[in-house]
């Protein structure tokens, strides 16, 4: 065997076990994990299945499905987060605040039907009201607290760094910018 092919497959077994070992136990199968908690792959595509059913809903305007299943592990990583920070800084926000808040919301669309809307952007139910949450949660932080947008971003990102998210590179990696990008540092995937 000749030298140049001794070095090119002891390079090749090199960069899989590299490949192997940057994948751990917790994040196999998992699309994401978020302080311990794995949102598996299986969660993923069954959260897309749901947004695909919705009557309007097309894909490709989203992007595409690797952008649009970005858009869906961000909404949720997002979420998890501002539930951290409700919950450490004891904030509340009651199902009947969701409701009243989408009443307002609707109020504002034409014909007082946010459905197309939502179902053009992707949002299921429990998609939406995940988000309507997140903001009622936002605006009770900064009441307390003054923070304006900027420093909620940081608070966030904080947050975010103390759970240690950790996006599977199929899909890419979780930013400072709080969304998940396409970049990935999979040599065997491309996120895009």
């Amino acid at each position: 065997m000749s030298t140049i092919r001794r070095i090119v497959i002891a390079s090749l077994a090199a960069a899989s076990a590299v490949a192997l070992t940057a994948c751990d136990s917790e994040q196999i199968g998992a699309a994401v994990v978020i302080d311990g908690d794995r949102f598996t792959v299986e969660d993923l595509q069954n959260e897309v299945a749901r947004a695909e059913r919705l009557e309007g809903f097309d894909v490709e305007a989203a992007g595409g499905m690797p952008a649009f299943q970005r858009t869906v592990l961000t909404r949720h990583i997002q979420h998890e987060i501002f539930v951290r920070l409700a919950e450490d800084e004891d904030l509340e926000v009651s199902e009947a605040e969701i409701d009243d808040a989408i009443d307002e919301i609707s109020a504002q669309a034409p014909g007082g039907d946010l459905s197309t809307a939502l179902a053009q952007a992707g949002y299921t139910e429990k998609a939406f009201r995940a988000g309507v949450a997140d903001q009622l949660i936002a605006q009770s932080y900064s009441e307390e607290t003054g923070a304006d947008t900027a420093a909620l971003t940081e608070v966030l990102a904080d947050l975010g760094d103390e759970l240690g998210v950790e996006v599977n590179p199929r899909y890419g990696t979780w930013g400072e910018d709080l969304s998940v990008s396409a970049d990935t540092g999979s040599i065997s995937e491309p996120a895009s």
